[in-house]
């Protein structure tokens, strides 16, 4: 019987008899040696370098499982469903391709498919993250010594922004002249504080505050949960234009509580689960109006566009929707900012064409 010998090759544990070496997708390691001796007295390795029926290395599903199980455990439960959609595109391609066996052109073929089927960036992202954190697990693990994630870049993708079209205040009137009890004071509070629509929904009577005319959002409601919001910019205290004030005043009218939910359920204590039925209300009205269909977060668009149009601050738009800084609120609302080019150059002009400067 050949002697199993034994070569490290940078860093990787290869094993043969002879002169005929293959590599045993390991570190270099004592354990992992004595893997492979074992396996050679088990007799699930031979001297044709053939492994028996035994499966010598877990599959992508195998650690995708353990990803998932730690996600679980330690993500919010809106984002665990954000994830869920990633996991099985991530299951259905490799599948019970083991570990050892994806290749970094594997990678990039599954990142580009995703790509071809017109999915956004930040999906292929969210799948390159849990693609690393299988790797990883498996580097732990000592089945490969290298993550092939970190080799392959993402392909490229050429997402047409879309085009967002505010809603005028003609139209704004429109819209809330044709809506009726909760559902009006709900679109009236969405245009004119430019608060998101889960923020709205979360909100308490104890965060409104009508003497001194604020508004404190701290929670958010996506799928029947209230939490935190992601960012810490997203919570804040907020000035209550005098149009938001008429709304709240209103919807206090229709829940007639101190405290409790702003928007309730019939029964005037449930919450809302998500914003379904008043974006169905509100998609309602726009047929009804003739207006064209738009996102409900439209309607926050439409609050910061109103704002800046009228040269209201940049700086107070951005902390009244809660943006991280200043420069997301120009990224996104930049061409509803008037252009003051002309009103520099008349100040030139004035000052030089009255002679007022010795140069």
């Amino acid at each position: 019987m050949k002697k199993l010998r034994f070569k490290n090759r940078n860093g990787v544990l290869y094993f043969g008899f002879g002169d005929k070496f293959i590599s045993s997708k390991m570190k270099d390691t004592k354990v992992n040696r004595n893997i492979i001796i074992g396996k050679f007295k088990n007799g699930a390795l031979d001297e044709n370098l053939g492994f028996g029926s035994e499966q010598t290395a877990p599959t992508i599903n195998d650690y995708l499982d353990k990803v998932i199980l730690d996600k679980r455990k330690n993500v919010r439960h809106n984002t665990f469903k954000a994830y869920e959609s990633s996991f099985r595109r991530i299951s259905s391609f490799f599948g019970d391709k083991k570990i050892t066996d994806v290749k970094p052109i594997n990678l990039k073929n599954f990142y580009q498919s995703i790509a071809d089927e017109g999915f956004s960036r930040t999906l292929i992202n969210r799948v390159k993250f849990i693609l690393k954190e299988v790797f990883d697990l498996s580097i732990l693990n000592e089945d490969i010594v290298s993550n092939p994630v970190s080799v392959v870049k993402l392909p490229k993708i050429n997402q047409v922004p879309k085009e967002q079209k505010p809603f005028t205040l003609d139209e704004i009137d429109l819209i809330l002249s044709s809506a009726k009890g909760q559902f009006k004071n709900f679109l009236g509070i969405s245009f004119f504080t430019g608060a998101r629509s889960g923020e709205i929904l979360a909100l308490k009577w104890s965060d409104i505050d009508l003497e001194v005319e604020t508004i404190s959002i701290s929670k958010t409601l996506s799928k029947g949960i209230i939490n935190e919001p992601k960012t810490s910019s997203s919570k804040r205290v907020v000035e209550m234009l005098p149009m938001a004030k008429k709304y709240f005043e209103a919807q206090r009218l229709e829940t007639g509580l101190l405290n409790g939910f702003v928007f309730t359920k019939s029964d005037k204590v449930s919450h809302y689960a998500n914003n379904s039925l008043f974006y169905n209300t509100y998609r309602e009205i726009l047929d009804k109006v003739g207006l064209e269909r738009r996102s409900l977060h439209n309607t926050r668009h439409t609050f910061a566009s109103m704002m800046l149009n009228n040269q209201i601050d940049p700086m107070w738009v951005s902390a009244i929707l809660g943006h991280k800084n200043l420069d997301i609120t120009l990224k996104v609302y930049t061409h509803y900012i008037p252009k003051k080019e002309k009103m520099v150059i008349d100040f030139l002009e004035k000052r030089y064409k009255n002679g007022t400067s010795h140069i």
